[in-house]
């Protein structure tokens, strides 16, 4: 039974991990968007 708990214990920390890991990176996807966008808004395209 010790066993079982402390397997769950682990699998919900994974879990944890990955939701956070992904928040995170979904975060940082938005945050290049912006960067992106403003450096295009500073400078204007090169012809």
């Amino acid at each position: 039974m010790e066993l079982i708990k402390l397997i769950l214990d682990q699998a919900g920390g994974v879990a944890i991990a990955i939701l956070l890991i992904m928040r995170i990176e979904s975060k940082l996807d938005g945050l290049t968007n912006a960067v992106v966008q403003l450096s295009e808004a500073i400078r204007p395209p090169h012809n």
